[in-house]
């Protein structure tokens, strides 16, 4: 008798420690790509910002990642580095350029607060032989009660 008692002291005990395991696993998706091209109009990237118009056209590989959890929360980042080739839009006599860039963000939500960093890091080398690089964070979170924070960190 108190072996059976004990075994289902036991077996309970040990079904109550487990019972969490048995929630919905999360739900995971992860795209990768490879050679994405775009092109947009832009200004070659600086923090005081600003400039003439470039046509940039990007070709880079692309890593996104999302994690959805049964209880609501959420967790994702994508990571996309390439290369790019920035053509003056209007004025011919200014330098093209070349160069590589790296982008990353990342992004949670639990369900109470939200945040969410995004990193850029690009350098160019100009046909005229000058060169430029540029790094960005930007970051922002939202707290339960709903107040909001936001910066942003530039430097050449």
């Amino acid at each position: 008798m108190f072996r059976r008692l004990f075994a289902g002291l036991i077996t309970t005990g040990l079904l109550l420690i487990a019972t969490p395991a048995f929630a919905q696993p999360p739900v995971t998706e992860t795209v990768t790509e490879k050679n994405v091209v775009e092109t947009f109009v832009d200004v070659v990237p600086s923090c005081e910002g600003g400039g003439p118009a470039y046509t940039i056209t990007t070709t880079s590989n692309r890593v996104s990642h999302i994690t959805a959890f049964d209880d609501g929360r959420i967790h994702a980042t994508f990571t996309d580095t390439g290369t790019f080739v920035a053509v003056p839009l209007e004025d011919p006599s200014l330098p093209s350029y070349t160069g590589k860039f790296t982008a990353w963000g990342g992004f949670n939500d639990n369900g109470g607060a939200v945040n969410g960093t995004f990193t850029f890091n690009v350098r160019g080398t100009g046909s005229d032989g000058s060169t430029f690089r540029n790094h960005v964070t930007d970051h922002f979170n939202v707290t339960p009660n709903g107040t909001e924070f936001f910066f942003t960190h530039c430097h050449d």
